[in-house]
This record gives structure tokens, C-alpha cells and sequence, in this order.
């Protein structure tokens, strides 16, 4: 599985872990007439750094039910058509406290029933040690780098695995329950992301994935500028496309600064989706092809070619198709956006 743990960062850029193994083979320079070819290299992964663990004082109490205060981190995509979440847990007692092990995880629909899950530990991570949260970490917020923290993760499967749509449909889940190991429960969990709208928790066959409780990484002192900062996106896509092909389009890049912009060794990750207010029929994180394009002189675009697949049983309607760079800091989120209607 993963040495480390997914945690949302999609719409959080800061939080974005960088990609391992994403370095390219360079590539002869490219016809600037036309697109530089896409390419299906995928990260292999996407995730937060994994910290060094903080030593824990002889005689650190469990966490009680009482202590923590639960929150909702978010939704955020993994590869291969599946998605993951995180519920942050913060410290409202003014003593430490350690939380361990894999936890019980139950999701309620939004008529507070239960969902039947089938439930396994995430594999490849860090051993299920314990975890210090800090007193005074009540006012955790999702997306904000904090120290002395925990979280744990769920992954589940968007289709059937075979890119299918899983039958029965899965009931969408509203709010969260997690267990404690030092007894009882956290309080329900709304899992409410206004960010994150066009991703729910709907596990397919009701089978989900659970991490230990990880500790959250702390905040970088001084984070490098953004390389890619003075990049301009934009789609050019057909007005719409058939369920069941494949959507071709292409991104510009251009840079709107005074500097050349030279790609980095490990070329960027980006994302790309395509949503209404409702649901969404695409969501991918691929690595750009950037060694044909070298480095963009100022005042210079390049485009690139882009494809996403769109299932066959897509609903009829118009999708905003987005696409982003997620693996970079920086304080301002750029996309690219543009209407595709998807016809039957």
C-alpha cells in the first residue's frame, strides 16, 4: 500500500506533499506549433511527509471522548479512481494525551442511519504507535498545518474497479464517527467541505481503507517561492463530448512575468476534474509532461496536450472541467476552467 498517508491537500496547496519518483527523461525540444503530447505518468503519491515522531512523557494519559475536539480535513484524490479523507483531532483538555492504533470508523446518511462498511487497515504505514496531542489544540481547523495534532485517514473506491459504477448505488455519507482507543468515541463529525462538493463519501460495496492515527506534520518556517508563479492557465476543450470516449484538450501555460519560468528536475504534478454542483465524472492527478517544454521565456505560452476519460454512464448535463497545479506552495490557487456538456 503507502509508507505514508493521504491527507487532503487538493484545494490546500500548501499542504500538498511533493512526488516522489515524478522526474522525467529529458526530451528533445518540441515543435511549438503544436501541443507537447500528454502523457499517463501518474504520481506515486501524493502525500504529507511523514514526521519524525515526538517523544512521549512517561505516564501520558489515553484520550478520552471528553478530550478531543474532532473535525473534518477534507476530500482529496488518490489514483486509479479512488479517494481519500481525513478527520483532524485536537486537544481540548489542558494535559496531553495519546491516541494509537487503527480506530473503528462508522458513517451515517443524511438521515443519521448507519452504512455497513467492511473495514481494513491501510498497509505500508508508519507501526500504529502512540500519538501525542497536545493540550490547547481545540481550535484545529481542516487545511491549516498545525504541530501536536493527530489525524486518521479513509480511502475508498469510486467505481467497482473496473471503472464501472458500483451497483447498488452507495449511499453517501454526512457525518462521521471515530473510535478512541482509550475508550469511547469521538462525537459525530459533519462531513461538510464546501471545497470539496463534487467528492463525496460513497464507498463502493461499502469497503474502506483506515490508517492509525498519524500525527499532523508541522508547519514549514519558510516555505520556497513558487517556481511556476507567474503561470496563466487556460483550457481550450470541445463544447462537449460522448459518455464512454475520451476527452482530448489542451492547457496554456503562459508566463505573465519578467523572468524565464525553467521547470523544476521533478516535473509538476497537476490535477484535473470535471464537476457540476453535484457530482463529477473525471478526477486525476497526473504528472505534466514538462521536459519537451524546458522553460518559457516571458511574454511565451505553451500548450499541452490533455485527455481524461469520461464513463459510460456520465449523466447528460454541462461539467466545468478544471485542471490545477497541486504540488507547489505558494498563497494563490490557480485554475483553468472551461464548459464541456457531456451528451448520452
Amino acid at each position: 500500500m503507502r509508507a505514508r498517508y493521504f491527507v487532503l491537500a487538493i484545494l490546500a496547496i500548501a499542504l500538498s506533499g511533493c512526488a516522489a519518483g515524478s522526474r522525467l527523461a529529458a526530451g528533445t525540444k518540441h515543435d511549438a506549433t503544436e501541443p507537447i503530447p500528454w502523457i499517463s505518468a501518474t504520481p506515486t503519491t501524493m502525500l504529507l511527509p511523514t514526521p519524525s515522531p515526538t517523544p512521549i512523557p512517561a505516564g501520558t494519559r489515553p484520550c478520552q471522548a471528553a478530550d478531543v475536539q474532532a473535525v473534518f480535513g477534507g476530500i482529496g484524490a488518490l489514483t486509479g479512481g479512488q479517494l481519500a479523507a481525513s478527520i483532524l483531532f485536537g486537544n481540548r483538555s489542558a494535559s496531553a494525551c495519546v491516541l494509537w492504533g487503527v480506530p473503528a470508523v462508522q458513517l451515517f446518511d443524511s438521515g443519521g442511519h448507519q452504512i455497513p462498511l467492511t473495514a481494513r487497515p491501510a498497509q505500508g504505514l508508519p507501526p500504529a504507535g502512540p500519538i501525542l496531542v497536545q493540550p490547547g489544540t481545540a481550535d484545529v481547523q481542516p487545511h491549516i498545518p498545525r504541530a501536536g495534532i493527530a489525524y486518521v485517514g479513509i480511502e475508498w473506491q469510486t467505481h467497482d474497479g473496473a471503472g464501472l459504477a458500483c451497483v447498488p448505488t452507495p449511499r453517501e455519507a454526512t457525518a462521521v464517527v471515530v473510535s478512541l482507543t482509550g475508550g469511547g468515541s469521538s462525537p459525530r463529525v459533519a462531513l461538510s467541505d464546501a471545497m470539496a462538493r463534487w467528492s463525496t463519501i460513497a464507498p463502493c460495496y461499502g469497503q474502506v481503507t483506515v490508517s492509525p492515527f498519524q500525527p499532523w506534520p508541522s508547519p514549514e518556517a519558510s516555505p520556497a517561492p513558487n517556481p511556476l508563479d507567474s503561470l496563466t492557465i487556460r483550457i481550450d476543450a470541445p463544447s462537449s463530448v460522448t459518455a464512454g470516449s475520451v476527452l482530448r484538450y489542451t492547457v496554456t501555460l503562459q508566463n505573465t512575468g519578467n523572468q524565464p519560468v525553467v521547470f523544476p528536475a521533478d516535473c509538476p504534478i497537476y490535477l484535473e476534474w470535471a464537476s457540476d454542483a453535484t457530482r463529477a465524472f473525471a478526477k486525476e492527478p497526473h504528472i505534466l509532461n514538462c521536459r519537451p517544454a524546458g522553460s518559457i521565456a516571458p511574454g511565451q505560452s505553451v500548450r499541452f496536450a490533455m485527455q481524461i476519460p469520461v464513463p459510460s454512464g456520465t449523466q447528460p448535463a454541462p461539467y466545468d472541467l478544471r485542471w490545477q497545479f497541486v504540488d507547489l506552495p505558494g498563497p494563490e490557487l490557480r485554475q483553468g476552467k472551461a464548459t464541456v456538456t457531456v451528451s448520452g
